[in-house]
């Protein structure tokens, strides 16, 4: 069988023949030598004798090289591509989502874990690193956020924190901010943010000052909130509270509301509470300038605050506790009879005013400020 010569080869056998006839040695013992017929040898010369010829051949060769170059980066582009595609469809914001995208694109697609970790942006040291073991501690406080989640759906990262604060069990844990919310989120826990929305003020804010509350039951505000059971039919919730502790005074359904009905409300809060409200600020509804209400301010000796018409955001206290009612309760509960919405009311009230802690409160629930206020003032209400 023929021997097949590489070009290489055969451009080295021509400049050694062509070294051995410029030494006067004929050309017999010079194919002799290079072991070919005369006629390959003839072949050879022509081919690749020349300075020419040999130019064009190593032109050829990285012709060739950049021609392998290039359907090796257009492989990897479209493998690139592919992977961009199918495992890294969003963005990635956390490094345990991106380690599991490159282990994915090496194990599906076959791409090396080199290729894979400069796609998707991933540094190699980070994702070889293991994550430490998790300690006792960290377990249980893994668990217990769930659990507040569980109970808690609307709840945050930052009401959870201020929960567990409040506990004596969590006591010398740290529970600085940056580690509940990583664990929050690590958990998959992540709750929607609410849009900031702007503040506005109505008519005539500029001409006087607003009345803000100075101590418990100074301003009380209320309001009506509607909804409807699982046969369609109309409830109005009646929500009143205490506009410096955040307190819920009352969560009242019922099928309507009259001025009296109003008024027996703020008896009982009165009675309850052992304290008349200064000043009452509501809208101006039916229910709320009627006679009936009017006449029991006078002799109560309450002022009211009503605000502008049309202007809700005046009254944003209570406009604020109807939106938390809404987010947390309403809009997660289905309501057969007014029996399990008078229920559902009741139990939200007390998770509001006992467990929900309140960020304008520094994080502490309304009826905790109210009983620290309490115990700060002793002298000053005797």
């Amino acid at each position: 069988m023929a021997r097949r010569h590489t070009p290489e080869q055969v451009i080295a056998k021509v400049r050694q023949g062509q070294k051995m006839l410029n030494d006067g040695r004929p050309m017999v013992e010079v194919v002799k030598e290079l072991q070919v017929t005369e006629a390959t040898w003839y072949r050879w010369l022509n081919q690749y004798g020349s300075e020419k010829n040999a130019e064009a051949s190593k032109r050829t060769k990285e012709l060739e090289k950049e021609n392998a170059r290039l359907k090796r980066l257009l492989a990897e582009k479209e493998l690139a591509i592919d992977i961009l595609n199918e495992v890294a469809k969003g963005k990635f914001l956390s490094p345990e989502p991106r380690r599991r995208a490159v282990r994915m694109a090496v194990e599906k697609f076959g791409a090396s874990e080199r290729f894979a970790c400069k796609v998707l942006g991933q540094n190699r040291s980070a994702f070889r690193k293991k994550k430490p073991d998790m300690g006792f501690e960290e377990a249980q406080l893994r668990s217990e956020l769930r659990a507040i989640a569980m109970k808690h759906p609307a709840w945050g990262w930052r009401k959870a924190r201020w929960h567990l604060l409040a506990q004596p069990a969590w006591d010398g844990v740290a529970l600085n901010r940056k580690r509940i919310r990583r664990l929050w989120r690590d958990e998959g826990l992540t709750c929607k943010p609410r849009a900031r929305k702007k503040r506005r003020t109505g008519p005539g804010a500029g001409e006087q000052k607003r009345l803000t509350a100075q101590y418990p039951m100074h301003v009380v505000s209320f309001d009506f909130q509607s909804d409807v059971t699982s046969c369609g039919r109309h409830i109005r919730f009646l929500n009143v509270i205490d506009e410096y502790t955040r307190t819920a005074l009352a969560v009242i359904p019922r099928r309507s509301f009259k001025a009296t009905d109003v008024v027996a409300v703020l008896e009982n809060i009165i009675a309850e509470t052992g304290t008349a409200p200064t000043y009452l600020r509501c809208d101006n509804g039916p229910e709320f300038t009627a006679a009936a209400l009017i006449d029991w301010c006078d002799t109560a000796g309450v002022d009211t605050a009503f605000i502008d018409p049309g202007s809700p955001w005046q009254n944003g206290f209570i406009e604020s506790f109807n939106a938390q009612f809404r987010r947390e309760q309403l809009s997660g509960e289905i309501m057969d009879t007014m029996a399990e919405a008078k229920y559902l009311a009741e139990e939200w009230k007390t998770i509001y005013n006992h467990e929900r802690p309140h960020g304008s409160l520094d994080g502490m629930t309304p009826k905790r400020y109210w009983e620290t206020w309490t115990q700060e003032n002793q002298l000053a209400t005797a």
